[in-house]
C-alpha cells in the first residue's frame, strides 16, 4: 500500500481557531525522557493478561493516548488512529502517519492530505484501509472495544469482517492497566513536573500589581517552554483574587492573593501543581494565617497516603484540618482532595468526597487542600505531586512553599 507523504521533519499541523494548519515547529530536546521500546511491549503483555483474564480475544483502540502508551508513538489529536491488539499474540496500527513506528508488527497509513491540503474525510481514508486490513483476519468470538472513543463506521466496520459474538467495553479495563506507572513512565513524570515548576518560576518574576493575567500566564507557559527545550502545553488557574479560572483581560491588584494552579503536558503526560502568592504588599493577618493553614494540611498530606488507604478518608481528613481555622470552619474543602495523574490529567484514584478510590503502590496522585473567603482576597491552596510506594510517599514536586513571590530560581536545573 502506498504510504502518505509525510510533512517534513521541521513542520507540524496545529489547529488553530478550529482551523488546522502547518507550522513550524522547535526541534525536540534530545535530553528529555521517552517511553522505551520495553515498557511498551511490557505495557501490552500487561495489557494481554488483563484481557486473557477476561476470555476477550482482541481489543480495539482508537484513543490516541492509548495507541501512544503502547507504542511510544505520540499522535495528534487532530487524527484518528486504530489500533488491533490481539490477546494471543499480534498488534497493528493504521493511522496518518508511520513516522517513527516502533513495537508493533504492522503500522499502515492513510491519506490525510492533497498537497498538504487535509482530506475532508479523514474517518472514511481510514476506515478503507482498516477494513482492507481485516479481510482474511480470523473471526473474533469475544471483542473488546474502546467504547468512549470508537467511531460508529469503524464499530461497523468491524463487527462486519470479524463477526464478533459479543463486544465488550473496555475502558474501565484499560484505565486499570495504566494505574501503576512503569519506570519509563515515571521518567516521564518528572520531568512533567520540571517543567511545571520552571513556569512557576516565570510566574513570580512578573507578580506585580498592574500586570495583566494574560502576560502571567504567557510568561508562565513562555518558562515551561525554555526549560522543556520544545513546544509543550501549559495553561491552567491564573485568575488573581479568586479560588480559581482561566487567566482574564484584567490587571491583577495589590493585596491580593493570587492562586497559581498550572498544569503542564510534556510529551503526553501531565503534571499538576498549584501555588499561593501575596502581590506587590505583606499578607494582612487573615491571609498568612489561612496560607499558614494551608501549608499545614499539606505537610501531613504524606502521612495520609499509603497504599490501601481511601480517597474519601482522605479527602475528610484533609476538609477535618481545614475547618479549624476559624475562617475556613463553615466552607472546609470545597472542591476534591485530588486525583490521579499520568497520559491524563485526571485518572484514578479519585480522592473525592463523593467518589471512592483506593490508593495502590505505584499510584501517582496530586493532593490539594484548599481553604477560601472574601475577606481574604481570595484563600490558599497549594498542590503537591506523589508517588505511592509500599513503604509510603514521595514528593515528586519539592518546592518552596512562600507567599511571598522571590522570581528565584527554583533550582530545577538537572
Amino acid at each position: 500500500m502506498r504510504k502518505s507523504r509525510i510533512l517534513p521533519s521541521s513542520l507540524f499541523l496545529c489547529k488553530v481557531q478550529n482551523e488546522i494548519v502547518v507550522v513550524e515547529k522547535c526541534r525536540k530536546n534530545p535530553s528529555m525522557p521517552t517511553l522505551t521500546q520495553n515498557g511498551c511491549l511490557d505495557r501490552q503483555n500487561r495489557f494481554r493478561t488483563a484481557l486473557a483474564e477476561q476470555n476477550i480475544d482482541a481489543a480495539v483502540l482508537m484513543e490516541p493516548r492509548d495507541v501512544y502508551y503502547f507504542t511510544g508513538k505520540l499522535l495528534p489529536d487532530t487524527f484518528s488512529v486504530f489500533m488491533l491488539l490481539e490477546t494471543d499474540e499480534g498488534c497493528w496500527v493504521v493511522s496518518h502517519t508511520d513516522d517513527a513506528a516502533s513495537c508493533v508488527d504492522d503500522w499502515i497509513t492513510y491519506e490525510w492530505h492533497q498537497l498538504d491540503t487535509l482530506n475532508f474525510d479523514l474517518m472514511n481514508q481510514l476506515n478503507a484501509v482498516v477494513k482492507a486490513k481485516l479481510q482474511g483476519a480470523t473471526r473474533v468470538n469475544r471483542l473488546g472495544i474502546q467504547f468512549e472513543s470508537v467511531s460508529g463506521l469503524l464499530r461497523q466496520t468491524v463487527d462486519d469482517v470479524l463477526h464478533p459474538s459479543e463486544s465488550i467495553g473496555i475502558d474501565g479495563l484499560l484505565s486499570e492497566v495504566q494505574r501503576c506507572k512503569d519506570p519509563d513512565e515515571l521518567e516521564m513524570l518528572r520531568w512533567s513536573v520540571k517543567v511545571n515548576l520552571a513556569s512557576y518560576d516565570a510566574a513570580q518574576a512578573v507578580l506585580r500589581s498592574g500586570v495583566n493575567e494574560l502576560e502571567v500566564l504567557a510568561e508562565s507557559q513562555r518558562g515551561a517552554m525554555l526549560k522543556a527545550g520544545e513546544r509543550v502545553f501549559h495553561d491552567g488557574d491564573y485568575q488573581c483574587g479568586e479560588q480559581h479560572g482561566p487567566a482574564r483581560n484584567r490587571r491583577i491588584e495589590r493585596g491580593e492573593l493570587y492562586i497559581v494552579d498550572g498544569h503542564t503536558c510534556c510529551r503526553g503526560y501531565w503534571s499538576d501543581l498549584a501555588r499561593t502568592f501575596i502581590v506587590d504588599s505583606q499578607p494582612t493577618d487573615l491571609q498568612q494565617s489561612i496560607f499558614d493553614h494551608i501549608a499545614a494540611v499539606q505537610d501531613s498530606v504524606p502521612s495520609l497516603l499509603k497504599p490501601g488507604a481511601r480517597g474519601t478518608e482522605i479527602w475528610r481528613a484533609l476538609d477535618d484540618q481545614i475547618r479549624e481555622h476559624p475562617a475556613l470552619s463553615d466552607s472546609g474543602l470545597v472542591h476534591h482532595a485530588g486525583h490521579g495523574i499520568g497520559i491524563r490529567m485526571h485518572e484514578p484514584p479519585d480522592l473525592n468526597r463523593d467518589r471512592e478510590g483506593i490508593l495502590r503502590v505505584g499510584d501517582v496522585v496530586c493532593v490539594e487542600p484548599g481553604g477560601y473567603t472574601p475577606e481574604a482576597r481570595y484563600g490558599a491552596r497549594i498542590e503537591n505531586t506523589y508517588l505511592i510506594t509500599a513503604s509510603g510517599a514521595e514528593n515528586l514536586s519539592e518546592y518552596p512553599v512562600d507567599v511571598i513571590p522571590t522570581g528565584h530560581p527554583s533550582g530545577n536545573d538537572d
